[in-house]
């Protein structure tokens, strides 16, 4: 996103959106470690958790815009797991049940949040490296960019660091990458597993049919 001259921010900020100030809140923090470029036309934040509220009507206007995604099951709990025995091995998300009941939470909340939106465009997470130029074609005409985004980008100042976003190193080769990690060999709970997917089936579902993406319409 960053490496397009209409969008200013990529990584994560950890704070919520209440009303117009936060907004403000938004430019300041980015704008602490970075030189904002009057030539932007969005300012990116990616949000992550149930802990960030983020009102829907203050998304309901025509300056902004809301981007979806969801991974499945079956990498995402790994992944999860992965990242948290990096920053805190103690986390309960360490655990396939805390990973598992944190990713359930999310799915859930993701699928309310969405009905009250006027307007947004969903993904499957796997498209960005799967299908790579349409995933992005798709999103640069949801942003209307004049320029399209593209798989290679710049790293930038707060890339990989801290909580910023993606620890696992990929970001470093400034390319989106095919392939992913095999977690084929992780030790999954088969009942476990059928319970998660079903219900990234069913939001899914529900958030490809309200979305403006022609992803997955046919399914």
């Amino acid at each position: 996103m960053a490496s397009n001259p209409q969008i200013e921010g990529y990584f994560e900020m950890h704070i919520g959106y209440y009303s117009w100030k936060s907004f403000v809140r938004q430019r300041l923090r980015y704008a602490s470690q970075h030189k904002i470029s009057g030539g932007a036309k969005y300012m990116f934040d990616k949000v992550l958790h149930n802990g960030h509220f983020v009102s829907s009507s203050l998304l309901n206007n025509s300056k902004c815009k809301v981007i979806l995604t969801l991974r499945k099951p079956n990498t995402t709990i790994p992944s999860i797991i992965k990242l948290y025995e990096q920053v805190d091995p103690s986390h309960e998300f360490c655990t396939v049940r805390g990973a598992s009941e944190y990713y359930s939470r999310r799915l859930k909340y993701l699928n309310d949040f969405s009905v009250n939106l006027n307007e947004f465009l969903y993904y499957n997470a796997e498209s960005l490296r799967e299908e790579t130029d349409q995933c992005l074609s798709d999103i640069t005409n949801f942003l209307d960019l004049d320029e399209p985004l593209e798989p290679n980008f710049k790293t930038q100042k707060l890339t990989g660091v801290g909580n910023t976003g993606d620890l696992s190193g990929n970001l470093k080769f400034s390319t989106v990458k095919r392939e992913t990690t095999d977690y084929s060999g992780f030790a999954f709970d088969s009942h476990l597993l059928g319970e998660l997917e079903s219900l990234y089936t069913e939001v899914k579902r529900n958030l490809v049919r309200n979305s403006l993406s022609t992803q997955g319409k046919s399914e």
